[in-house]
């Protein structure tokens, strides 16, 4: 299809949703807005990576590798698309423990996951959809995935970051122990995940154990299950696990508020 209408030159998140009248996350067609800044997407195999980005001055192709999760997928163009606003003019290819790692180390991945973050979960609609939850668990996580579109380890993020949810902690553990952790911005960095997941949390179970299902609740277990600080043994607090396929568990911890402060 060709092209008659002039390419913006906004391409900051709020910005494209509010030039194309998107007011709801149901109108959020991450494809749409690819060929409105001047890019097109072309499913294809790629040797070495999930996702990638070339282009020729105002025009490019994001390719990504077919057969995923739809809602990876869109995550994944929606990251090309931070490295087209951000690093134009490079070659980015992007593996998948690139995508949506929001990276400590790699500041150039991390501006694009949160580019991605920001045009698929925009705020002022994140923060009305969450308010209907006041309780952060995989019931809640479940319902906010839903309505945006988008998977559950990106949405989790999301809702930790979200400050709705002061007393929340995600962590990812793998086999060979924890791969990373995010806690709300007010939780103390002395609550600091132990690498290794304790033989009495739900966590462990369900990693070492092909049979368990995913935790349908939230249960109470004490603090020093999960931390190795000194006044964990005064604390209760509450865990929620669920396996992510290909990345291991996922556990959502809400602290007791004393632990904050």
């Amino acid at each position: 299809m060709k092209r008659t209408d002039p390419l913006p030159t906004n391409l900051f998140p709020d910005a494209l949703l509010k030039s194309l009248g998107i007011t709801s996350p149901r109108d959020i067609d991450i494809e749409a807005i690819a060929f409105y800044v001047g890019l097109r997407i072309k499913r294809r195999c790629l040797k070495c990576c999930e996702a990638m980005i070339t282009g020729r001055g105002n025009r490019g192709i994001i390719s990504v590798v077919p057969g995923g999760m739809p809602q990876r997928e869109r995550f994944s163009i929606a990251h090309e698309l931070g490295h087209w606003a951000h690093h134009r003019g490079e070659t980015v290819a992007c593996r998948a423990t690139d995508i949506g790692k929001f990276s400590k180390t790699n500041e150039v991945e991390r501006a694009a996951d949160q580019y991605a973050a920001n045009l698929l979960m925009p705020w002022s609609m994140f923060k009305t959809e969450c308010r209907e939850h006041r309780r952060l668990d995989l019931k809640s996580l479940k319902a906010v995935a839903a309505v945006f579109n988008t998977s559950l380890t990106a949405t989790l993020i999301r809702m930790v970051d979200s400050e709705l949810y002061p007393t929340a902690m995600m962590i990812r553990h793998g086999t060979g122990g924890r791969k990373w952790h995010r806690a709300a911005e007010g939780v103390p960095g002395y609550w600091f995940p132990k690498a290794d997941l304790d033989r009495e949390s739900f966590a462990f179970e369900l990693l070492h154990n092909p049979a368990a299902q995913d935790q349908g609740f939230p249960r109470k277990i004490g603090a020093d299950a999960w931390f190795d600080n000194w006044a964990a043994p005064r604390h209760e607090i509450t865990e929620q696990s669920f396996r992510v396929p290909g990345e291991g568990v996922v556990t959502i911890l809400l602290l007791d508020p004393h632990m904050v402060g």
